[in-house]
């Protein structure tokens, strides 16, 4: 709550936005009601709901987004470390505030990449979409933007405390390992049942590291 409160003060609402839903989320693990009331109260007053899961443990079907820049390692010797954090901090604050605006719950942040559960696949669909559209019009408009591989898997998964463990989340990573620069992978099953608004390219069997069984893959065409 003190990291949103300093958001807000820079005028950065949709971050600020984030760091209170994370707050609610833990106000209730913890079962602290009178502050996880005062949290959705300031979440209302900025036209935002609490996006929050069941706190208990088991399983349960989500949408998981890996996204990671590609080689990144070769940009941080080619920039230089102060102009990388820079770069990261903007990376970082405008992915998170497309991921709120698609439901999406941070899991993970690794670096250069993060771990977002959606309710469903549409919405993760659509944020997926919209974070390589916004990176490519950062690059249209201001000369470069980082290449950001996404992968995205509907599975059943193990809730375990604010994470998510299981088959499922390792099919995931893979599949986004998978992906190229500029590049949304997704599962077949992460398409099934929705109404599709961007082209696709027909799947492809694939056997993922670890995995027995393959898994059908398709490239969604975000540029359309």
């Amino acid at each position: 709550m003190l990291l949103a409160s300093g958001y807000l003060a820079e005028g950065n609402v949709d971050v600020a936005v984030l760091e209170l839903q994370a707050a609610a989320s833990a106000f209730d693990r913890l079962g602290a009601v009178p502050d996880s009331r005062r949290v959705r109260e300031q979440l209302e007053s900025l036209g935002a709901a609490a996006t929050t899961f069941d706190a208990a443990d088991g399983l349960q079907t989500r949408t998981f987004m890996f996204t990671d820049i590609v080689r990144s390692t070769s940009l941080v010797e080619a920039i230089g470390d102060d102009a990388w954090a820079d770069l990261l901090r903007w990376h970082d604050e405008t992915l998170r505030s497309l991921f709120v605006a698609h439901e999406g719950e941070e899991i993970d942040h690794a670096g250069d990449g993060f771990f977002i559960a959606f309710p469903d696949s549409a919405p993760a669909v659509e944020c997926a979409v919209a974070v390589q559209r916004t990176l490519s019009e950062h690059r249209r408009a201001h000369g470069f933007a980082p290449q950001v591989r996404i992968g995205l898997h509907k599975a059943d998964a193990a809730r375990r405390g604010a994470g998510y463990r299981g088959k499922g989340v390792h099919e995931a990573a893979r599949i986004s390992a998978l992906a190229e620069g500029g590049e949304i992978l997704a599962s077949a099953e992460t398409l099934a049942g929705i109404r599709l608004r961007f082209p696709a390219s027909a799947a492809r069997s694939v056997e993922l590291t670890g995995i027995s069984e393959p898994v059908g893959l398709v490239s969604i065409d975000w540029r359309t």
